[in-house]
């Protein structure tokens, strides 16, 4: 591996080296393995390797151009080929000032005094994001306001909250100070008015100062900060807030120049302060008229809404950014939480944008401690619950064109990937036919045996590869990227080479081909078994298209100089097949009806016909109370309606409808046989034999009919601890199933800790049920995942379309970590039996916290301080959490052993003023107990064992239900 690295070191671009999780990737291992061999060879970071480089072209770039903002420096570098951003470029300004000290220098002693403040007066405003563009126009205004002579426009900003308004009131205090109109020393006062509304004489006397004995309590003369702020910039946040006197004597002191101290009649004290004021309110609404003339610059910021998109991608990169720069370490951030916090609307705009990327990162911090992982993964799982919603959105092209990929924030910048690549191999159907192969051969089946149940399975295999293709809606730009441009060139010349040959071949042929193809060559040199053999069959059933495919797989091997194995041409038949028409093949096939009582038919011909991709399968619901007359004569119609030449099979459900067939079949002539027993399993089985088979109708019925029912929701496993698993069950077999394996190893690979994925197919000539007991048997199943819901009690099913979304990735997830959150139990360390109280009768708050408390301080856990403590941290801050549960803590320092109260009530209190409820965890944690908390936070953050608390009736169960009389597992 060391000399891997180096070669892969050695041939890097240098303006964007290779981090270890990037070489990790290529090389199909741990990032923490990279790191280590490159430690020991002496090899430095990717940052380092990088810097000499960055810092060279930093100085050409001064050199040709003088200076310029972060902004611009970050800009002219992407030009110049390097990924990087505004923010990394700021860091390098910090940590290398040697860089930029020169060229300033340069300028003071070059440069007209007046230039040079321009030069940095443009630079300010730079660090706003969109300053050069939505904000273009109310920076030059904010600019023209306080360069305007003599002493600058008094301003008033105004839009939602949390849109930059106070950032832009600080950038204009230091672009002012570069100015001639203000003093190098002019001071700047921020005052949120919002703070003292309830209080008008208290918000006048900080505004504008008090005289002693002004009122009760004014011992002395103060200066308010409209005297400290003279010559400066005052910043009136909430400027609404302000009653009718307060803008009174705004306006005068801005007519004026002079204001009074409260408690004086006579004296007249001046001032000058430029008064930069905002308000998340509508200005003519909520400010006298009289003091909105005395401010000419008005100024508004939108929401975030109303910004470009780029803009908004440009803050999250930032916040991110940020936050690796504060943790310290690389953030991985998974192309699904990008594309929500771009498709979210954020009603507290920036600042809640900012506030939520915290909140991602800071849970997926804390998943990495518990883990034991140095890498921070940011996964859906990590959003608040009020971005969830957009997992599923649809993503516009504006987004796509801004991410692509998964994102990881290095201390090298950020880095975009494509997160598919290593997803949507097609690899698949050529190991589960080798696979398959072998496993027949080895059970002793003959050849043309083997040849018959490959054939059936390679076509209904490949269906669902095109179905599941198909939806991903690539476009070619991204399919280029994913197969690369010869393999795409490739496809195309097959696409217009067979329709040729085949006008009604559709383009949607080109993204799954291409997999396909991608797939093949990548094979090619470890293929064992040459199958071509095996299809026969399907090369007599698609001669046009076999004929076609085994021409063109010719000239493509002479034309692009490859070698595509022999079988391909099989393969390239079967997609030409399936693309005229858009649909697989059904005419001249056993037509297959599904009759029930009640609606229950439809439902079944439904699944069956889109696991298969056609719709073959009919349906026909009868009413209980139904008279057999018409039920019959309804059959008979729809038999007539769906025969093609080669008879019906009738799938029944009970009673007088497995009488018909019989009748049917002499008033018709048509072959009819009937299965006296129905489900959706049946239905699937049925509609594969009877599209990829020539088996005669009464054969397939009777291989039906010998199967045993599968008797739903019966058996309960046995659950074998410390040994777990997820089994895959695909009807296509093993070979799909260990797709579907691999598929779910590599996205929840964080969390795969001593669990395994099993991956068994139901066409392997087992009833489903043995399938599941035979690996109940040494597993602990925590659940299923695949096609068809077996219907196992106590064993959640997650189906395919949910597992490749986001959202069943996330719920497995949770699954798995609920399973291994108590193996490693230490809350008994820290809750005994006599802090838990289970319904007791106090309905207040109060009540309850004394209840708990006094327990813990008579018990010697806490010191008597601590009662006071919890009950002011109650008045400064709510303690609720969501979902009805409340942790009230305490100051450390009267810990005197770290001990946790559970309170669980039958009916929920008032905590707040606003929430109530049910689940009261005291906490009374030292600075050492830093590994309780986070094990309670994975309690809490558990649905499953939140609720088996409330669901707990007394104090052995809470014990029991969270294993606190056991120890940790190693």
């Amino acid at each position: 591996m060391r000399d891997k690295i180096k070669l892969i070191i050695g041939q890097e671009d240098k303006r964007n080296p290779l981090t270890d999780e990037a070489i990790a990737n290529e090389l199909g291992t741990l990032r923490e393995n990279i790191t280590k061999v490159r430690i020991e060879t002496g090899i430095p970071a990717s940052s380092e390797r990088r810097k000499e480089r960055l810092l060279q072209e930093i100085q050409s770039l001064f050199y040709e151009m003088g200076l310029v903002s972060d902004r611009k420096l970050a800009e002219l570098l992407k030009q110049r080929g390097f990924k990087i951003g505004k923010f990394t470029v700021g860091q390098l300004h910090k940590s290398y000032p040697e860089l930029w000290e020169p060229v300033i220098k340069s300028f003071q002693d070059e440069t007209p005094v007046n230039d040079n403040k321009q030069e940095f007066q443009d630079d300010i405003f730079h660090k706003i994001i969109g300053s050069d563009g939505s904000l273009k126009n109310q920076i030059s205004k904010a600019k023209a306001a306080v360069m305007y002579p003599p002493k600058g426009l008094h301003t008033l900003l105004y839009g939602p909250s949390g849109v930059g308004k106070s950032f832009l009131a600080e950038l204009m205090h230091d672009f002012a100070v570069r100015t001639d109109n203000f003093q190098k020393e002019a001071p700047y006062f921020e005052f949120n008015c919002a703070d003292y509304a309830d209080n008008p004489q208290l918000l006048l006397a900080q505004l504008f100062g008090y005289t002693k004995g002004a009122f009760t309590g004014a011992t002395e003369h103060k200066k308010g900060i409209v005297e400290l702020c003279d010559g400066g910039i005052l910043f009136l946040d909430e400027v609404h807030r302000l009653p009718a006197e307060g803008q009174e004597i705004l306006f005068y002191l801005m007519d004026k120049g002079r204001f009074r101290r409260l408690g004086e009649a006579e004296t007249s004290r001046e001032s000058h302060p430029l008064i930069i004021a905002a308000t998340t309110e509508d200005p003519e609404s909520s400010l006298l008229l009289t003091f909105r003339r005395r401010i000419p610059m008005s100024i508004e910021i939108p929401a975030l809404t109303e910004r470009p998109m780029e803009e908004k991608w440009q803050f999250i990169e930032f916040y991110l950014s940020m936050e690796r720069e504060r943790l310290g370490r690389d953030i991985h951030v998974n192309q699904s939480v990008l594309n929500c916090l771009l498709l979210a609307e954020f009603p507290g705009n920036i600042g809640q944008l900012k506030s939520d990327i915290q909140v991602c990162c800071a849970k997926a911090f804390l998943e990495a401690k518990l883990h034991n992982k140095t890498a921070i993964e940011v996964v859906t799982d990590n959003l608040p619950e009020h971005l969830k919603s957009c997992i599923n959105q649809s993503v516009p092209n504006d987004i796509r064109h801004l991410i692509s990929g998964d994102v990881l924030f290095s201390e090298a910048g950020y880095q975009q990937f494509s997160g598919r690549l290593h997803k949507m191999n097609g690899t698949g159907i050529y190991e589960q036919l080798e696979e398959r192969y072998t496993k027949l051969l080895k059970n002793g089946i003959a050849a043309e045996e083997i040849s018959r149940i490959l054939q059936d399975e390679v076509e209904t295999t490949l269906v669902q590869q095109i179905r599941k293709m198909e939806e991903s809606k690539f476009s070619l730009h991204e399919l280029s990227a994913i197969v690369g441009e010869d393999v795409l060139e490739i496809t195309e010349y097959i696409y217009q080479e067979a329709q040729k040959e085949l006008p009604g071949l559709k383009d949607t042929i080109i993204f799954p081909m291409a997999i396909h193809i991608r797939a093949s060559l990548d094979i090619t040199k470890e293929r064992k078994v040459a199958l071509g053999s095996s299809f026969e069959e399907i090369k007599k059933r698609h001669a046009k298209e076999y004929q076609v495919a085994a021409h063109i797989v010719d000239k493509v091997n002479y034309k692009f100089y490859v070698m595509l194995p022999t079988d391909e041409a099989v393969f390239l038949a079967m997609y030409l097949k399936k693309f005229q028409g858009g649909h697989v093949d059904t005419e001249g096939k056993t037509a297959v009806i599904v009759l029930s009582h009640g609606r229950v038919a439809g439902g079944m011909a439904e699944v069956a016909n889109k696991i298969l991709g056609v719709n073959h399968a009919a349906a026909l619901e009868m009413a209980l109370s139904e008279d057999p007359a018409a039920a019959y004569e309804k059959t008979k119609q729809l038999v007539i309606e769906r025969n093609q030449g080669r008879g019906c099979i009738l799938l029944a459900d009970m009673g007088s409808l497995l009488t018909f067939a019989e009748k049917i079949r002499q008033e018709t002539k048509i072959p009819v046989a009937v299965c006296g027993r129905v489900d959706t399993l049946m239905v699937i089985e049925c509609l594969h034999k009877v599209l990829w088979t020539e088996e005669p109708i009464e054969t397939i019925v009777d291989e039906l009919g010998s199967k045993k029912t599968l008797q739903p929701k019966t058996a309960k496993y046995n659950k074998i601890q410390h040994k777990r698993a997820v089994l895959c069950l695909c009807i296509t077999g093993q070979g799909a199933a260990k797709m579907l394996r691999d598929f779910i190893s590599e996205r929840l690979k964080s969390v795969l800790d001593n669990i395994v994925i099993i991956n068994r197919g139901y066409i392997e000539n087992e009833d489903v049920e043995q399938i599941i007991l035979q690996e109940a048997a040494q597993y602990e199943i925590l659940a299923i995942v695949g096609t068809i819901d077996p219907e196992v009690k106590d064993i959640p099913f997650l189906s395919l379309d949910d597992i490749y979304q986001s959202s069943g990735i996330s719920k497995l997830r949770k699954i798995i970590k609920n399973s291994l959150l108590l193996d490693h139990v230490i809350l008994g360390e820290v809750i005994t039996p006599e802090l838990i109280f289970v319904n007791p009768p106090y309905r207040l708050k109060e009540q309850l916290l004394d209840q708990a408390i006094e327990t813990m301080t008579s018990e010697g856990y806490v010191d008597e301080r601590f009662l006071l403590s919890v009950y002011k941290r109650e008045g400064m801050m709510t303690t609720y959490l969501k979902g009805g549960i409340a942790i009230p803590h305490g100051d450390p320092a009267s810990v005197t052993k770290p001990v946790i109260s559970i309170t669980k009530l039958d009916k929920p209190v008032m905590w707040d003023g606003t929430n109530t409820v049910d689940l009261i965890f005291v906490l009374a944690l030292d600075e050492n107990s830093k590994k309780y908390f986070e094990q309670l936070y994975q309690v809490l953050s558990s649905e499953n064992l939140v609720s088996l608390i409330r669901n707990s009736n007394s104090i052995n169960e809470i014990r029991e239900n969270l294993r606190l009389d056991t120890k940790p597992v190693n």
